[in-house]
């Protein structure tokens, strides 16, 4: 069986105040608009940083001992694991936030990335300067982007995209990159399966298709839904007992 295509991920990095979170931002919406799912991760440099805030209950468990920690709410459930990070790989990282996502971006990170050929880099700039900077750091580099006047940089062969007059363009070469791995990954892991009183019934991948074609055009044609095919979808058909005579 062929092994399953790595999960895509992109990389943002730059200097401080280059734009860096205004492009993740400016990703994440374009992306999601498209039909992805996309996680997100962060590299913060504060030593000091905590997720968690001294005297809460859950530091209160963490400073007892615990190793984990979980935090759940009404909306949302939050790990605080505490380890050293200093040795942390990429793949370290990542598969925290591979479970029922697409693409991963990443903030930072440029210790891990630099040189990673198969993370490619959008890269945020204030000038000229730090763009043929990066060139020498940083590879692969998909695109450049700069919130800074476009006038600043018409001498470049490859003028950077303005973050907030282009994110089509932005998004569209991003997506030309992503598109054929995440197509390929749906096509082989899309599975559909039927269970009849807990049992589950065989279906060979040509039925599962037929199978989840009619459903999905079925759903379709109901006010509200409008189904991309890229949805976990549940149906439960129960049939009340007979009485006994």
């Amino acid at each position: 069986m062929q092994a399953p295509l790595s999960i895509p991920v992109i990389a943002v990095v730059g200097s401080r105040h280059s734009g860096k979170t205004a492009t993740v931002e400016t990703v994440v919406r374009g992306l999601t608009k498209k039909g992805y799912r996309v996680a997100t991760a962060k590299h913060i440099h504060d030593i000091n940083f905590t997720i968690d805030t001294e005297g809460r209950d859950t530091w209160r468990h963490t400073k007892a001992g615990a190793h984990i920690t979980l935090a759940v709410s009404a909306s949302e459930l939050a790990t605080i694991n505490k380890l050293d990070t200093s040795q942390l790989t990429l793949s370290d990282i990542t598969k925290h936030c591979e479970d029922k996502t697409e693409v991963i971006v990443l903030e930072g990170f440029r210790g891990l990335i630099d040189q990673d050929l198969t993370v490619p880099k959008i890269v945020t700039a204030k000038n000229k300067q730090e763009i043929e900077e990066a060139t020498q750091v940083f590879k692969p580099i998909l695109a450049f982007t700069t919130m800074s006047p476009k006038a600043e940089f018409k001498e470049l062969k490859t003028p950077p995209v303005d973050i907030k007059k282009e994110t089509e363009k932005l998004i569209q070469i991003i997506d030309q990159r992503i598109n054929p791995i995440i197509t390929k990954r749906r096509e082989t892991t899309v599975s559909t399966s039927i269970d009849i009183n807990g049992k589950p019934l065989p279906l060979n991948p040509y039925v599962q298709k037929i199978t989840r074609n009619v459903l999905l055009a079925i759903l379709s044609t109901l006010k509200g839904t409008q189904p991309t095919g890229n949805e976990n979808i549940q149906i439960k058909i129960t049939t009340p007992n007979k009485p006994t005579s």
